[in-house]
């Protein structure tokens, strides 16, 4: 039996890493377990507006045909010279594309040695990961935890003292004359990312901290990847309104059949006594269980009210590798 190994190489040039976009889109949407943030559409934004160092992109080909991409950049910082995975920092989960992921890991490695970095920075590496626990040879390895990223099984009941609340908020909207949810489409999308942006910024202001989309590069990053995730099926922009007004706005992203993803969201604190976040959020868990899917990801953070929705912890790790 004849076992067929990998073609692998390392693009190192920008042109390089946005001219495989169409190939690794298709492998994206050819990878059951992948999650949006190892798609073209949510890592090529994050380049344009924060890849300030070097590509090193490693990548393998079966049969001339993509199978396995694994995006990193070399960035040089006082004194130091470091490899790190592209999404880092606004990314919930950062992982290979495809595989053999230790051996894109191998070959990314083997590249920089040529670039002498002083180390490499595996961060936010999701539980079942491939690149989990890898120990290449000719670096020591340091694996430790990482984010606690809340669960919620969507099959699981929801906590009573969750659900009288949310029977008692239902009735407070519907004194108040109901809600409506709106799903964003190619149209709207920028509008309704403009009215989250808006709530989520007011929330933050009122506590006297900037929040996740305090600084115009990450704006800017979201405007841009939102209408291609949308476009790709990736996104679920929804918007709860309140006698016509946008009370609520959740960002969400779909990872294949059976999970859904919570990134952002934001509510209008003239609101607060029907709590319109809690009312959108428990309208989508519903949509997403209808459709078939298992898992609700709260992604990273230990805020209360995913635990109030049952949500359970499960640690991203993170890994230093230097030369041995």
């Amino acid at each position: 039996m004849t076992i067929d190994v990998p073609d692998l190489d390392v693009l190192d040039t920008e042109a390089a890493l946005l001219a495989l976009a169409p190939e690794w889109a298709a492998l994206h949407a050819a990878t059951p377990d992948a999650t949006p943030f190892q798609s073209p559409g949510w890592l090529l934004p994050w380049w344009r507006h924060f890849g300030t160092g070097m590509p090193r992109v490693a990548v393998a080909r079966q049969a001339g045909v993509l199978s396995g991409v694994l995006p990193m950049y070399v960035l040089d910082e006082p004194g130091v010279r470091k490899l790190l995975p592209i999404g880092a920092g606004t990314t919930d989960y950062l992982d290979a594309l495809g595989g053999p992921a230790e051996a894109l890991l191998r070959a990314v490695l083997a590249r920089t040695r040529e670039d002498r970095v002083d180390w490499c920075d595996l961060i936010e590496v999701p539980p079942g990961s491939a690149l989990r626990d890898a120990a290449p040879p000719g670096w020591d390895a340091e694996w430790g935890a990482s984010s606690p990223c809340p669960v919620r099984m969507l099959a699981d009941p929801v906590p009573p003292g969750t659900l009288r609340k949310l029977r008692m908020n239902r009735n407070r909207a519907g004194r108040q004359g109901g809600w409506t949810i709106e799903d964003a489409t190619p149209t709207t999308v920028a509008p309704l990312l403009d009215d989250l942006i808006g709530l989520h910024q007011a929330r933050w202001l009122a506590q006297g901290e900037p929040g996740a989309l305090a600084s115009p590069p990450v704006l800017a990053f979201h405007r841009e990847a939102a209408p291609a995730l949308l476009q790709a099926g990736l996104l679920r922009l929804q918007a709860l309104r309140i006698g016509g007004a946008v009370a609520a706005s959740c960002y969400a992203l779909l990872a294949g059949r059976d999970r859904i993803l919570f990134y952002l969201s934001g509510f209008d604190e003239a609101h607060a006594f029907v709590s319109p976040g809690t009312l959108l959020l428990a309208e989508m868990l519903e949509r997403a269980a209808q459709e078939g899917r298992r898992e609700a990801h709260f992604l990273r953070g230990r805020e209360a009210y995913k635990y109030a929705w049952g949500g359970v912890d499960r640690l991203n790790s993170a890994c230093r590798f230097r030369p041995a």
